[in-house]
């Protein structure tokens, strides 16, 4: 039996609501209509983008506009291998240096052509300390960036490092633009990308419009709108109507039966690298003792959590990395769910269930969540349930995006859970838990440190692994996060639609290849 309705299960309450809710979308769908202008294709966002200059990213939706918008060094592919972009090829003539060469005659929207001093102007703006980009930790690496010619940039390095070219997906910045508007270069950005800025509408949109002088050809679709819809059911009606054309991932786990049954809608799934997982703050004073985080850990059953409220559309995380990737490590700590097993490991800890007939709380906690995603808040609410029955209280404090992720960076929280997207390379150990690194959670570990260099430097695949192996056993016994899932990405657009390719990341770098199979 799923539910013990005498314990209040965790999901009961929250799914009642959910199902619901999804049963009274159904009664009211009306179909899915067809977009009639077909020179424009419009995809949503579930929150307002923080900024457009990529030196500063640190969200996903500011990245799914800047992939439109700027050229990149290089890109990911299909199988998240590094390929060209701007750079036409590249080459390393020791351990310490990386030579690019950049294609000929790419052009930035105000029609200047991208050299090597923009490259350079990129990374080295994003390399100063006064700039305040979260970018920064990847690159202190480089000693020396120079230009022998407009179209060669060589890195040099003071040290090897494995992940340099992973790290270098950023979008080049026109130098003669940026250096004039200062911040407001992430207002209104100008990039050499196959769509270019049009305007900016704070909460409601953001329009762009092919480039002519894109130099893989002018995009077929004249115009792309991304509109900004934060009530996944709003964003599910708004496709099924015809008022949107593509969504990716962006929609409530449940709706996505629906979509495969509607005529006018395609649908297209794949295994994913995105990682969710529950942040700890190991600075307060209960979530210190690694015997509470590993209570928290077993409190939750996250096999059901997948099943009813990720409509099996997940595979269960035990790593930052997902089971594909090639430093993947099987071998760690797993956390089936066992109540009985966290409530001796609180007991343990010094926080015994209380007498008496109070609420029964050993201790509380503050759990961050997103006010305005439908996702994040009943995420919140199941966790919140699952606690609950192991005598954890957790007390929900929702706000904006962009709060909750300031808050988050200034360690202003007890829980929260976030994702990581787009995972291909295991250098991002060094940002989320390395001393030096972003390092959100507080958790300091000289022997995690000295395993996270040793991987960067090594540039044998082999001999990192490794590495990455030890430190993914340590991160599983210590749990500074909660590995939950990796989720199943799902694109639904247009059946009229055509050239859309899903990425492991869920990246839009198909959009410019996109066309409709129907003209107006």
């Amino acid at each position: 039996m799923l539910f013990n309705y005498n314990k209040k299960p965790a999901l009961f309450t929250v799914l009642s609501i959910v199902c619901l809710f999804a049963f009274l979308m159904l009664c009211g769908g009306k179909g899915g209509g067809i977009n009639a202008k077909k020179d424009t294709l419009i995809i949503s966002l579930a929150s307002n983008p923080m900024t457009l200059d990529p030196r500063l990213i640190s969200d996903e939706s500011s990245f799914r506009i800047i992939e439109q918008v700027f050229g990149f060094l290089v890109q990911d592919d299909t199988l998240s291998s590094i390929v060209p972009d701007i750079a036409e090829s590249w080459e390393m003539p020791d351990d310490k240096t990386y030579v690019f060469r950049l294609k000929k005659g790419i052009l930035f929207h105000d029609g200047q052509e991208l050299t090597s001093g923009d490259v350079k102007y990129t990374f080295e703006t994003i390399l100063e300390a006064s700039f305040g980009s979260p970018l920064r930790y990847a690159f202190e690496d480089i000693d020396e960036i120079i230009t022998p010619d407009k179209y060669i940039v060589e890195f040099r390095l003071n040290r090897p490092n494995a992940a340099f070219l992973d790290h270098a997906r950023i979008g080049i910045v026109p130098k003669h633009i940026a250096e004039r508007v200062g911040s407001e270069f992430g207002l209104h950005p100008v990039g050499s990308g196959p769509f270019r800025f049009v305007s900016w509408v704070q909460d409601d949109k953001i329009e762009l419009g092919a480039y002519e002088n894109f130099n893989e050809g002018k995009p077929q679709i004249e115009r792309v709108v991304f509109r900004i819809i934060p009530d996944a059911a709003t964003r599910f009606l708004s496709l099924e109507t015809g008022e949107i054309d593509l969504l990716v991932n962006d929609f409530p786990p449940e709706y996505s039966g629906r979509f495969e049954q509607n005529v006018n809608l395609e649908t297209e799934k794949r295994s994913g690298i995105i990682y969710e997982y529950i942040g700890l703050n190991l600075k307060n004073k209960y979530l210190k003792n690694r015997n509470v985080r590993k209570a928290v850990a077993y409190a939750l059953n996250r096999e059901e959590i997948i099943k009813l409220f990720l409509y099996n559309l997940g595979d269960m995380a035990y790593s930052p990395l997902s089971k594909i990737h090639w430093a993947y490590n099987p071998d760690v700590t797993c956390y089936e769910f066992n109540p009985d097993k966290s409530r001796m490991l609180l007991d343990k800890a010094g926080f015994p269930d209380p007498d008496g007939d109070g609420p029964g709380y050993r201790f509380s906690l503050k759990y961050k969540c997103n006010s305005l995603n439908q996702e994040s808040r009943q995420k919140a609410q199941i966790i919140q349930n699952y606690l609950k029955d192991v005598g954890i209280n957790i007390v929900l404090e929702s706000c904006e995006f962009a709060k909750l992720l300031n808050d988050i960076r200034k360690s202003r929280f007890d829980m929260y859970s976030l994702k990581w997207v787009g995972i291909s390379d295991p250098d991002i150990f060094y940002k989320m838990f390395h001393s030096e690194g972003e390092n959100r959670n507080n958790y300091y570990n000289p022997r995690l440190d000295h395993l996270i260099e040793s991987g960067r430097t090594e540039l044998n695949a082999r001999k990192r692994k490794v590495y990455y192996d030890e430190v993914q056993k340590i991160i599983s016994e210590d749990l500074p996060y909660i590995s939950l899932w990796h989720k199943t990405n799902i694109a639904v657009m247009n059946k009229f639609l055509t050239g859309f390719v899903l990425f492991p990341a869920g990246d839009l770098v198909s959009v410019k290849d996109m066309k409709w199979k129907i003209s107006n």
